[in-house]
């Protein structure tokens, strides 16, 4: 896929980057051997990242996350392009509208993410959300991130201020 999209700056900007990511992701998604038991394994304290794989030329890392029930991400767009599948369980998804003037977020709708649910955006404020385990049973994605592995738990996230925290309840 990177190569293909070699002539675009941002190869997320490409509609066929986007679209082959998520039939990448659907395809891994519908795979029950995908994670071995150990990659399965969450923690009381917040949802865990084990990282999968890294490109060696750092163009993306590739992680499961494992969300307990009552476990969620911060409000947050990302600095880089972004796709994750639903793999176990059920998520629920918030979206946010950026609100320059007043430099905050409102969410504007929650829907749910049963497995085998797809999504990919792009890098930039225009697609702030909140990923949580709403459920009773963990829950677990598999995310992928355009970011080299040594760099997944600092330069995927911008975290923003929210307008209303009760519309997270």
């Amino acid at each position: 896929m990177f190569e293909a999209c070699a002539t675009f700056r941002e190869p997320s900007h490409s509609s066929f980057f986007a679209r082959n990511m998520r039939l990448a992701l659907a395809e891994a998604a519908a795979d029950p051997a995908l994670l071995t038991a150990a990659q399965r394994e969450g923690s009381p304290e917040s949802y865990r990242r084990h990282l999968l794989a890294a490109d060696p030329r750092e163009r993306y890392a590739i992680a499961a996350l494992v969300w307990q029930p009552g476990q969620a991400s911060p409000v947050h767009a990302h600095h880089t392009w972004c796709g994750y599948a639903v793999l176990d369980g059920t998520l629920s998804e918030t979206i946010f509208e950026w609100d320059g003037a007043r430099h905050c977020a409102s969410a504007t709708r929650m829907q749910a993410r049963p497995s085998g649910a797809v999504s990919f955006v792009r890098s930039g404020r225009g697609a702030i959300h909140r990923l949580g385990n709403r459920s009773e049973a963990p829950a677990i994605s598999l995310h992928i991130y355009g970011v080299a592995g040594t760099q997944l738990g600092t330069h995927v996230n911008d975290v923003v201020r929210v307008a209303d925290a009760a519309a997270l309840v």
